[in-house]
This record gives C-alpha cells, sequence and structure tokens, in this order.
C-alpha cells in the first residue's frame, strides 16, 4: 500500500472545499487531475475515501486519511518554523494549530490556556466550538489536532486525558423560584417554570430536567447560545438553569441566584489529541491538563457524584 502526500493533500482539499471543482481551483489543478489523485489514493488503500455527494464527505476510511495529511501539515509547518527561526511577528513561522473546546470550557477556565499557549509558542490558533458531547466528530474528521470532549471512548489514532468534571448548579433568581416554584421544585413547576437552554443539543439542561422533574416534561424554553449570556439571562430572571459553579459563584454569593435544589451535577470533561510526536501538541496537552487540574473538579470526586441522583 502506498499513500502519496499528494493523494490525501487533495483528499483533504476536496472535502474542505466541499467539491472537485473547488478542490481543483484551491491546488491550482484540473478538476480531471483532481479526480484521478482520488481514484490513484482510492487504488492505493482499495476502499472508497471519499462520497462523491455535494458536498462531499469522507467515508470512515477516508477520515483517517485526512487525520494523516492534517498530520502532515502540523509537522511540516513545526519543522518550517524551527528551520526560519522568525520571532513571534513573523507570520509564516506560525503553525496553525486547530482545536475544538465546549463553550463553558471557553468561558471559564480554556481560554487562559490558549491564550499562554499562543503567547508562548509559534502558534496561530484556530476554536471550533460545540457542546462537548459532539466535538468528538472534529477529531474524527481531521478537522481539529485536540479537543474537549465528554466522551471516554477514544477515537481511533487519539490519546485521551481525563481532565475532571465541570460542576453544573441548578439556579434561578429568588423572584423567580418565589413566583414559579413556592411550594418547591415539583414536576408540576417545572412543567410550568420557564427554563433556559444554551441551544437545541443542550443535553445538560435536559438531563438535569429531567431529573429534578422525575420524568419527562416539556417546559416553556428560552435559548441562549452563548456561555456568558447564558448565565447572565438566568440572573435576569428569563428561567432557571444549570449553570458551571465557577460562573455563578459570585451571584450566588451575592444573593442575585439562590440554588433549586441542595444538589449538583458533574459533567466528565476529556482532552482528545492525536497520537503525534509534535513538541506544540505536546504543550498545548500539558498546559490543558494543568488548567484542569486547577479549576474542575478532581476525576475521582466527579466519578461519585456522577453516580448519585441529582
Amino acid at each position: 500500500m502506498e499513500i502519496t502526500q499528494d493523494g490525501v493533500q487533495t483528499l483533504a482539499a476536496v472535502l474542505r472545499e466541499g467539491t472537485f471543482d473547488g478542490a481543483a481551483s484551491a491546488l491550482h489543478l484540473t478538476p480531471s487531475a483532481v479526480s484521478q489523485r482520488i481514484k490513484a489514493l482510492e487504488a492505493a488503500v482499495g476502499r472508497v475515501v471519499v462520497r462523491r455527494t455535494k458536498p462531499a464527505t469522507a467515508t470512515p476510511d477516508g477520515e483517517i486519511l485526512v487525520r494523516l495529511a492534517k498530520q502532515w501539515d502540523l509537522l511540516v509547518a513545526e519543522a518550517r518554523a524551527e528551520l526560519l527561526g522568525g520571532t513571534d511577528d513573523d507570520a509564516e513561522a506560525r503553525v496553525h494549530l486547530p482545536i475544538a473546546a465546549n463553550a463553558d470550557s471557553l468561558a471559564t477556565w480554556f481560554l487562559p490556556v490558549i491564550a499562554q499557549m499562543q503567547a508562548e509558542h509559534p502558534v496561530a490558533i484556530e476554536v471550533l466550538r460545540d457542546d462537548e458531547s459532539q466535538n468528538s466528530r472534529f477529531l474524527r474528521s481531521g478537522e481539529v489536532l485536540g479537543a474537549i470532549t465528554s466522551d471516554p471512548l477514544g477515537i481511533r489514532g487519539c490519546t485521551t486525558r481525563a481532565l475532571g468534571a465541570m460542576r453544573y448548579l441548578p439556579v434561578a433568581t429568588p423572584e423567580f423560584v418565589a413566583r414559579w416554584m413556592p411550594d418547591g421544585p415539583s414536576w408540576e413547576a417545572f412543567s410550568r417554570a420557564p427554563m433556559v437552554l444554551f441551544d437545541r443539543n443542550d443535553y445538560i439542561q435536559r438531563n438535569v430536567l429531567t431529573r429534578l422533574a422525575d420524568g419527562p416534561v416539556s417546559p416553556p424554553i428560552n435559548y441562549v447560545p452563548a456561555s456568558t449570556e447564558f448565565h447572565r439571562a438566568v440572573e435576569l430572571g428569563m428561567g432557571w438553569g444549570a449553570v458551571p459553579e465557577v460562573q455563578i459563584a459570585d451571584a450566588l454569593r451575592d444573593g442575585r441566584v439562590v440554588r433549586i435544589v441542595d444538589d449538583h451535577v458533574d459533567v466528565p470533561l476529556y482532552w482528545q489529541y492525536w497520537k503525534l510526536s509534535s513538541p506544540i501538541l505536546d504543550a498545548l496537552t500539558e498546559l490543558t491538563v494543568a488548567a484542569a487540574a486547577e479549576h474542575l473538579v478532581p476525576a475521582t470526586r466527579a466519578l461519585r457524584a456522577a453516580g448519585s441522583p441529582l
């Protein structure tokens, strides 16, 4: 099996641009040349690597090859940076570093990590943001080098490091509780009380709701798709929600919000990254693990809490 650099780079371009014509334009080739490269790559591996849809998508085998292309790009960029020995102002010497993170981590503990990474290393960081339950797909598709996920199952070709857990507290304003839950939390109260969700993929809020209500319930929903604005919406009385403890601590201390129940939910987080001998990726991993140890609930405590009802 002979996998060529031209083949995997062309595959990556097809998937990035969405079409063979788009890849041809980006690579300064003819569409026929792009098609021939993809056919040669598929002949070499003996498998179909791209679905000829619009936009084009990778097969599971194609995803492996796309990761190979991105790994090659990273290693070449690191070598170029070392050879050029440029200054921090030298754009050509900076390595493109795509990663994925969930909004709550970005808003609380992870943004200082990538700021430190950018300050100490010649990198240009791109953050793809989605729910922690969805970020694994960015690794599978080869779009990122590392991702914060809630998935403990390792992705083929990746290493998984447990980070700890983000602790969430169900809270609302005192006025909200007095109006919507005067007799305390109950199925009836939760079916009527407005709730704040990040977006329609916000499984954390939905799981907390089901557990608190002790069954399925469909309350009025306000969607606020930004972490900082989410907890501000709760503070403004738009609804109740489960907010990261580190994010709502000041409002709790000042009495702007109160806990609906005297309990919490812990969401375990993991750092998954490519198995690759890369000084830059190693540095990012160590910074991430160190910051998580400082700001998240330790993994052993989180696992015990995860097994108990809210």
